[in-house]
């Protein structure tokens, strides 16, 4: 059995109940691969795959300037229909990177 704790960081594979939700942010496909960035008690919060904005100069005819710009997004968990994790598959099962670190306390039993 997978924690969802242990897919924070890795490539899935996720299909939406509803698109039609995340079509104004660019998100077109009922299915997809994306990365975990963090989850709550409302959802995950997943990678945008490129968010692209344009920036138009005025005074200046036919200059465009494109800029990929980092996003998260929120997919509330009656939204998801699928989820689907590739274990130990190269380029999707990354490392979590809080088994490495040390966070909390120690207690020594030792008396």
């Amino acid at each position: 059995m997978i924690n969802i704790d242990e897919l924070i960081g890795d490539l899935v594979y996720i299909s939406f109940n509803q698109i039609e939700i995340y079509t104004e942010i660019g998100i077109k496909n009922k299915s997809g691969h994306f990365i975990i960035k963090g989850y709550d008690h409302i959802g995950l919060w997943i990678e945008h795959p490129g968010l692209i904005i344009i920036n138009k100069e005025k005074n200046v005819i036919n200059k465009k300037e494109n800029n990929i710009i980092e996003a998260n997004f929120l997919v509330t968990w009656n939204n998801i229909h699928t989820i689907m994790h590739y274990p130990n598959r190269e380029g999707y099962d990354f490392p979590n990177e809080f088994a490495k670190k040390k966070i909390g306390f120690k207690i020594n039993s030792k008396k």
